[in-house]
């Protein structure tokens, strides 16, 4: 086996700690489930996950620390997903002032929740740093190659996150369902564009 079980151990509590600590992936998942439903929250989650699993990939292949190497390279990432979250925040706050309400209460494809959870994850420079910093503590080159463990091990975070994300979807589901009648689908758009432009000012801000 590549990995020791004690290092294994270790590491599984490690991403239990990291789990229940809110991020902006869980800030994410939230706005979605607010604004779209159960069904957008798990597509969310979803596309949050292949993003960490290409992040885990990039980490194992040693692509990420080329990124993290380049400075301009790195805030050139930073950058656009902050826009893009700020893309993301002011169509729901334009949708929240939209007068047409049946707009609103339409459920976009769940194929839409996936790429922009996806694509969140991806262009969050934080995320590729995170990865670089976290894994190595756990790998031991000497007993097999370094990518494999980590392959092995990087998975492992986002899926003990599943559980976490399941409650917060249908926390707020039920929310929404609450408050969805008459005017309370506008605050439901409005909270999620909050979310989603404080989600794009701390990237932007983040050094």
């Amino acid at each position: 086996m590549p990995i020791e079980p004690a290092v294994l151990a270790t590491y599984l509590v490690a991403c239990a700690v990291m789990v229940v600590v809110p991020g902006p992936d869980t800030a994410f998942v939230l706005g979605q489930t607010l604004a779209r439903g159960r069904r957008a929250g798990w597509a969310a989650t979803c596309g949050i996950y292949a993003g960490a699993s290409v992040h885990i990939t990039l980490a194992a292949l040693g692509v990420s620390t080329a990124v993290a190497a380049s400075p301009v390279l790195f805030e050139a990432v930073r950058l656009v997903g902050a826009t893009y979250l700020l893309w993301l925040g002011v169509l729901a706050l334009c949708a929240a002032f939209r007068r047409d309400r049946s707009a609103l209460t339409a459920a976009p494809p769940a194929r839409r929740a996936f790429v922009q959870g996806m694509l969140t994850n991806l262009l969050n420079p934080k995320v590729t740093m995170f990865f670089l910093a976290f894994l190595p503590q756990f790998v031991d080159p000497a007993r097999g190659p370094v990518w494999l463990q980590m392959m092995l091990l990087g998975p492992l975070l986002p899926l003990l996150s599943v559980p976490f994300f399941a409650a917060v979807i249908v926390g707020a589901d039920r929310v929404a369902a609450r408050v969805s009648a008459g005017p309370g689908v506008r605050w439901l758009h409005g909270a999620t564009g909050a979310i989603f432009v404080g989600l794009a000012a701390r990237l932007a801000l983040a050094r």
